[in-house]
């Protein structure tokens, strides 16, 4: 997104269920738009993969 100067990300620990965002915007954007459409985009793309595995994949596993 053009409103996005910065996105990253980092893992706390292996052991942790936690991973830290920083979103920086330019102009008066909240961060917390961009942060939510990536999540909706990211969604998309995983259900695009499990889609495309059920359909090519799972077939030849079931003998089909």
């Amino acid at each position: 997104s053009p409103d996005v100067q910065f996105c990253g990300y980092c893992i706390t620990h292996p052991s942790e269920s936690k991973i830290n965002f920083r979103i920086q915007t330019r102009g008066s954007l909240p961060a917390v738009e961009p942060f939510r459409k990536g999540l909706t985009d990211l969604m998309g793309v995983c259900q695009h993969v499990l889609n495309t595995f059920e359909v090519r994949l799972l077939p030849e596993e079931l003998g089909s």
